[in-house]
């Protein structure tokens, strides 16, 4: 299977809870060390996204460490995006925005579209494509992955991110097949809340039967991902049922940037593979814990056999 994956490869400044303090890289890099450590004998994963010559270094380290190709990624004169994030508890953190690239060209990833079965959009920035770029990734039976994540966030002019709704929101809705985005996100992006017990759910954390056939009605959703935290997550489809994956604690709780990340990737990935959805799921939970108990991006690595010891 060949995976393309879309999104800003971003340096993170990790201010964690506990006061320690982490540089790594992060933003796109967190799926393509995900799908990276999942990857099978016949599966190619084609990331395109420019840097800077300040991220270098963190290319030739994922280059050898987890044998990813960036032939495609493009180095240009401007310092990468940057990413500083303040943790106001173990599992939630703010972000400010230091700088930023601007869009991916769509020639820079049409010819790659056309081999891709798996189409990975992470929304790093808010800007990683146009929007009528993400409207042309559908088609020849690809499955389309976007986590919404930065569509719902403004952009002061001091960096700092605040949720608030793209007007155009649910035209990126309709560019996906699968959708993805947190409860805060949800929240900033509908109006709706994401924790409405109007569907009476026992956990009190199920979306409104009206809100979430609205989503389904105006899109061609297969399935729609509310990641919730340490409450796990739920998988939405057009039939009216909802999926419930419980999160799965992690051996250590370090850091929680990217943990989204890696469960969208594994999920997609399982989902493109034809895998039933509960297995796939499962996984990404796992996935996700896995990434909870590391310090940024480091270690990913180590989740394939994370993934092998932990399995049913």
């Amino acid at each position: 299977m060949t995976t393309l994956v879309l999104g800003h490869l971003v340096l993170d400044e990790i201010h964690s809870y506990d006061g320690k303090v982490y540089h790594s890289p992060g933003g796109i890099t967190f799926p393509l060390r995900t799908f990276a450590a999942l990857r099978g004998e016949d599966d190619c994963v084609r990331p395109v996204f420019p840097y800077g010559p300040d991220a270098v270094d963190a290319l030739e380290r994922m280059r050898s460490e987890d044998a990813l190709d960036f032939s495609r990624c493009w180095e240009v004169e401007q310092p990468t995006t940057r990413v500083r994030l303040f943790h106001e508890s173990p599992a939630q953190y703010n972000t400010q925005l230091v700088s930023s690239l601007g869009p991916i060209p769509f020639e820079r990833f049409a010819e790659e579209l056309g081999q891709a079965q798996l189409v990975y959009l992470n929304m790093m920035t808010g800007q990683d494509i146009l929007l009528e770029d993400a409207a042309a990734l559908r088609g020849d039976g690809r499955l389309v992955y976007i986590d919404l994540h930065m569509i719902a966030y403004r952009v002061h002019r001091d960096g700092r991110r605040e949720p608030t709704a793209s007007p155009r929101w649910k035209e990126w809705v309709r560019a996906a097949d699968v959708a993805q985005c947190n409860a805060r996100e949800f929240d900033a992006l509908t109006g709706c809340d994401a924790h409405d017990t109007a569907a009476g759910d026992a956990r009190g954390q199920t979306l409104s039967h009206a809100c979430i056939q609205e989503l389904f009605a105006e899109s061609e959703l297969t399935a729609f991902v509310l990641t919730r935290g340490e409450s796990g997550a739920d998988i939405y489809r057009p039939d009216g049922s909802c999926l419930h994956v419980p999160a799965v604690p992690p051996a250590r709780l370090v850091d929680p940037t990217g943990c989204g990340d890696a469960f969208g990737s594994t999920l997609a990935r399982g989902i493109a593979a034809g895998e039933d959805m509960e297995i796939a799921a499962a996984r990404a939970a796992r996935a996700a814990s896995w990434v909870v108990s590391l310090p940024g991006s480091e270690g990913i690595r180590g989740l394939r056999t994370f993934l092998r010891e932990t399995a049913a």
